[in-house]
């Protein structure tokens, strides 16, 4: 948990720097407790993460479409059109979506979730777009955190967010290279390609 715990604090450091949108507030155990939906599953990672560094209004601009980072009283609204599907509720449970799958982030349109595993060790991060099935993007939550500190860094430290693409849009190579330098030694190659993927494919 210590390099959860050192991953979290930088990158909210990094976030109060860089003056983006929302704060992180911490909240009690017992309130965790109280708060927590009974059909929503944890993770000691999970928890540690929201009771320290619980978002509030949390919205960082990635040069195309924004992230926001959801509070514990939107988990169950984060979940609908995955794990409830339906047109109005009583909603029904989906085949194909784990109950164990938790989305703690999305893009502001609400179709590029991103999801941790509540079953598996640390606490791997997913992420995915409507219709296709996630993939992984960080073996566990301390990277992901750590990738996005470091991804953070460069977007809005070394090019200004809107400014990563040339006139037609497209990525730049130089910001390209930039971020893979900053962020591949922290999830592996692999994996940096499934998270540029997600934010830039």
């Amino acid at each position: 948990m210590k390099t959860l715990e050192q991953a979290l604090s930088t990158f909210v450091e990094t976030h109060r720097t860089f003056e983006l949108q929302g704060h992180f507030t911490p909240i009690q155990p017992d309130t965790l407790q109280q708060q927590w939906p009974d059909n929503i599953p944890s993770s000691a990672e999970l928890d540690y993460y929201l009771s320290h560094y619980e978002p509030n209004d949390i919205l960082i601009e990635t040069g195309f479409a924004p992230i926001i980072f959801w509070s514990i009283d939107q988990l169950q609204q984060a979940l609908i059109g995955y794990r409830w599907v339906g047109m109005s509720e009583p909603f029904e449970a989906s085949d194909t979506w784990p109950s164990h799958w938790v989305i703690i982030a999305d893009d502001l349109g609400k179709g590029k979730p991103i999801l941790v595993d509540t079953h598996q060790e640390g606490t791997p991060v997913y992420a995915g777009y409507d219709a296709g099935n996630p993939f992984l993007i960080a073996s566990n939550l301390a990277d992901f955190f750590t990738a996005m500190t470091a991804w953070i860094e460069v977007v809005y430290g070394s090019f200004d967010v809107f400014e990563i693409t040339d006139d037609d849009s497209v990525v730049l190579p130089e910001f390209d290279a930039q971020l893979k330098a900053a962020i591949e030694p922290i999830l592996g190659a692999e994996l940096f390609a499934h998270f540029y993927d997600y934010f830039y494919g």
